[in-house]
């Protein structure tokens, strides 16, 4: 049995920070409602272990975190994909490979509920879907310091490590919160929710969040919040990531709240930390909350939010004890808190065009500089968002046996895969181990999973196959996916199609757009 220090206690406890750690990682896993087919049929794959590159996605985001230097993560799952994470994290995050790392794993149904009431018109059942922030509420317990709450299906640009934007966070006493909002690929944009956003450039300053949908013709602005940002924009370019790192104290302001009064951080708590920022009513509405007699659950908070002179400002400390912070001690310049929203933008760099070498004689020479192609941060949320990740993995690491580490040498197919020699793989692919590849099939642009079978004159072309996928003989496979344990029959032509695990088309069959699971025929 492996030594590890994975974490799979089911019963409430207070668990320490990690010593020296000044942050924690809480990663959410949902059920993944946006990604049909994947999510229904037999045999469903957990969101977080749906494979990018034939690695399961939370693998990229748990990488990420690691190499920040955060090395404590809370896992927050549906009790449905409980057992196939847990095992995923014993195989692959031992202390031997991660030494120092602790990750602890939770079912969304083991939090605890201090109001033990189920919201009004929800039934258990629905219950097993919590929000976000009612998750956070329950399992707040958890968590002892300043965290980073995640989604288990994020891909960053190598430009935008997550030390830099705690980092922000750090450098920032007054911030409650330090949001990452990103400029899609066009390819993504039209399948994402839509958002208008307010901001100050000068300042990094979020101040309004808005969905499209819920505008009218006219959009009505305050003049207290154009007064206090001159240099305020909007845009509807950006979209919300759903990376926060939050200050502690955001906590107790979600333990303030009734269960049945909170279900979205994005929808709820973010737009609400936001306008605090600049509008005083708000502040003062909230002020029972923030602030309610006999207690001070956000005192830590509110210090650090005034004007005090911090002398570490990269480290937020908490005063002595929460009722050490009230009027008569509080800085006298403010006595209306301050909370600021800070925020990252992650946008590719413009393209510059190459400069090219003058040789003797005033003729250029040289070869041509190839074109690099912007990083955009992606979310595989959707199933756009699925496609564009596992094209930008094919482009960082072409021609890899998948499931390694991506630091590791590329290997050649035919080292793991039973390759024919008169089979064609064009460079830009991937197969996964195990897998079997007949005669005079061919793969292009494709990533194959592990222990595929590619039936003789087989062709696929811009696809994606998971594992224990067959293919029989002579079919052709065209901008595609085919989920684990899909089965397509002897010239059988697909194009442009999604089919869930376990789909079986004919033999013959001729697909065309499909988005189908087992069970289901055209």
């Amino acid at each position: 049995m492996p030594s590890r220090r994975l974490h799979l206690s089911s019963g409430p406890h207070k668990r320490k920070a990690t010593e020296g750690q000044d942050f924690m990682a809480v990663i959410l896993v949902g059920y993944g409602d946006n990604l049909y087919p994947f999510n229904e049929g037999i045999n469903v794959v957990s969101k977080a272990l749906i494979p990018v590159a034939n690695r399961p996605i939370i693998s990229f985001v748990l990488d990420w975190v690691f190499q920040s230097g955060i090395m404590d993560v809370l896992l927050i799952v549906p009790p449905l994909f409980h057992s196939s994470i847990s095992n995923h994290l014993n195989e692959n995050y031992s202390t031997t490979t991660h030494p120092g790392a602790r990750i602890t794993l939770k079912q969304h149904d083991e939090g605890q509920d201090e109001d033990g009431e189920v919201p009004h018109g929800e039934s258990s059942m629905a219950m097993e879907r919590d929000g976000t922030a009612r998750l956070l509420k329950k399992f707040r317990h958890l968590i002892e310091t300043d965290f980073v709450l995640l989604p288990c299906d994020i891909s960053t640009p190598v430009n935008l490590p997550l030390s830099s934007i705690l980092d922000k966070h750090r450098a920032a006493p007054d911030a409650v919160m330090t949001c990452v909002l990103y400029e899609p690929v066009d390819s993504v944009r039209e399948s994402e929710e839509k958002v208008l956003v307010a901001l100050d450039r000068e300042s990094e300053e979020l101040l309004l969040v808005l969905p499209l949908d819920s505008l009218e013709d006219d959009l009505d602005l305050r003049m207290s919040l154009l007064l206090s940002h001159p240099t305020l924009s909007l845009t509807t370019r950006l979209l919300d990531a759903h990376i926060y790192v939050f200050r502690h104290a955001v906590l107790e302001l979600l333990a303030s709240r009734q269960t049945r009064d909170l279900d979205s951080i994005r929808e709820q708590v973010v737009p609400w930390l936001v306008k605090v920022a600049w509008q005083k009513g708000l502040s003062s509405r909230w002020q029972p909350t923030l602030d309610p007699p006999g207690r001070d659950p956000l005192a830590s908070a509110l210090l650090r939010s005034t004007t005090f002179t911090h002398n570490h400002p990269t480290h937020l400390s908490a005063p002595s004890s929460p009722g050490s912070f009230s009027p008569s001690t509080a800085p006298t310049r403010r006595v209306t808190p301050t909370w600021k929203c800070h925020l990252v933008i992650s946008a590719p760099a413009a393209r510059s065009a190459p400069e090219p070498a003058i040789k003797k004689g005033g003729k250029d020479k040289s070869k041509p500089t190839p074109v690099v192609e912007p990083e955009y941060l992606i979310r595989s949320n959707s199933l756009a968002g699925y496609w564009e990740m596992n094209r930008r993995a094919l482009r960082r690491n072409p021609l890899r046996l998948s499931a390694e580490p991506a630091q590791s040498p590329p290997s050649t197919p035919s080292e793991d895969a039973a390759v024919s020699a008169s089979a064609q793989i064009s460079p830009d692919s991937m197969i996964g181990e195990g897998t079997r590849i007949g005669e005079r099939a061919s793969v292009k642009k494709s990533i194959l999973g592990r222990h595929c079978v590619i039936g003789r004159g087989s062709k696929i072309t811009g696809s994606i196959l998971w594992d224990f996928v067959t293919v029989e003989e002579n079919a052709r496979i065209e901008n595609s996916i085919l989920c684990s344990n899909v089965r397509l029959g002897e010239k059988t032509s697909v194009k442009d199609c999604e089919f869930g695990t376990g789909f079986e088309a004919k033999a013959g069959a001729n697909l065309k757009g499909e988005r189908l699971v087992a069970g289901q025929e055209a």
